[in-house]
């Protein structure tokens, strides 16, 4: 395939789904391109606006947090592991909704804390590491668990 077909797979792609600059920087390599003409590509596919860290940050976080059920931990590592600016990070991490975030937690928590007792000192560490392992924070677990104590007793 040649660089300008690239081009136009590459803007399609773009236009059906948000892509990242190392996504495409990945599947151009695959493609067998040098990486002069990929960053050419990349660069042309940046001025026509087909291509946005940015905008793939905020939409990859609020998917995340909607539909995954992630906290912002997990979401900004999974971020930095696609070579996305800190600054673009740390506005997508601004940019998600707090009442849908807290939802979100809620969600994932009430669903873990289903089959455990949390008055007991060890289903609540375990319930704790589930939690910090899709990316809550330490400070939004301790006080589900207060709710969900609250509300069991």
């Amino acid at each position: 395939m040649d660089v300008k077909q690239l081009k136009l797979r590459m803007a399609d792609l773009c236009a059906r789904s948000e892509q990242c600059e190392y996504d495409i920087m990945v599947k151009l390599k695959r493609a067998g391109i040098t990486y002069r003409e990929a960053a050419e590509i990349i660069e042309a596919l940046k001025r026509d606006k087909f291509l946005s860290d940015s905008r793939y940050a905020r939409a990859f976080a609020n998917d995340k947090v909607r539909f995954s059920g992630w906290g912002r931990n997990k979401i900004r590592v999974a971020l930095i592991a696609k070579r996305i600016p800190e600054a673009c990070i740390r506005e997508a991490l601004d940019d998600i909704d707090e009442d849908e975030y807290l939802e979100s937690l809620t969600r994932v928590a009430v669903a873990k804390a289903r089959g455990l007792d949390l008055s007991d000192y060890r289903q609540r560490q375990k319930f704790y590491r589930s939690m910090m392992s899709r990316g809550f924070e330490s400070s939004a677990i301790t006080s589900i668990i207060s709710t969900l104590r609250e509300d069991n007793m």
